[in-house]
């Protein structure tokens, strides 16, 4: 019988992480039964992934090497967006996960300093529940294709890049942007409401004026969100 159980030892197990708190947590879940007899871990590795990405914003994968020897890798997800939402700060990452900023690695500035600010709410999926959990990692209720398609039309221009803060709002049923821009002293903001511009490059409007308005000093709004003219104002 020790010699059955011998063979059935787990011989070798390997952890790779980007950080020693990921390989502890993976430590303080890790079935006992699966040192002693090796074959439980190709039922239980299923387990352990769900379980540490439910909890923490991470990818797990663990593999066989041979008999009685694993691998596995912890990977922390990758932010897309930052969103402030129901009085937190939270990460997005490009496949529609959702966690609490704090909850993941440590000074992440993967995606700049540039904020998107969601009331409580609002903007939902159609069909998803706003009553999600305040820990974890879960399916973002946010409709991240209108972030997508926002920063696609208009990440590429010079006024995009100093912003700090986006607020998306709906407005008689549409779309509505709120962009807050800090140059050195200078505050500009600038209102967008894309379906009121169709077929016309508002992005490249708003950077001629924005590039006067930087040159010419003062707080100014760029207001796009009447048909087809902007409109600007002293902030």
């Amino acid at each position: 019988m020790s010699e059955y159980r011998y063979w059935f030892t787990l011989k070798g197990y390997r952890v790779i992480s980007q950080s020693q708190a990921l390989e502890r947590r993976l430590w303080d879940i890790f079935p006992q039964r699966c040192l002693t007899f090796w074959p439980y871990l190709l039922s239980d590795r299923t387990g352990i992934k769900d379980f540490l990405e439910r909890d923490i914003p991470v990818t797990v994968d663990t593999k066989m090497d041979g008999l009685g020897h694993f691998t596995t890798r912890i990977d922390w997800l990758t932010a897309w967006v930052k969103v402030e939402w129901r009085g937190h700060l939270w990460c997005i990452s490009n496949d529609g996960k959702m966690w609490l900023y704090e909850r993941g690695r440590k000074n992440d500035d993967s995606t700049g300093r540039l904020v998107w600010k969601i009331p409580d709410e609002g903007n939902a999926q159609d069909g998803a529940t706003l009553q999600t959990p305040m820990t974890g990692v879960f399916r973002s209720p946010i409709d991240t294709g209108v972030i997508a398609s926002f920063l696609d039309e208009f990440r590429g221009y010079e006024w995009f890049s100093e912003a700090s803060e986006i607020t998306w709002e709906r407005r008689a049923g549409m779309d509505l942007f709120i962009l807050r821009v800090l140059h050195g002293t200078q505050r500009i903001e600038i209102y967008i409401q894309r379906e009121k511009y169709s077929g016309q490059d508002v992005g490249a409007q708003i950077d001629i004026l924005f590039a006067r308005l930087i040159n010419e000093g003062g707080n100014h709004v760029i207001d796009a969100t009447y048909e087809g003219k902007i409109l600007l104002r002293n902030l």
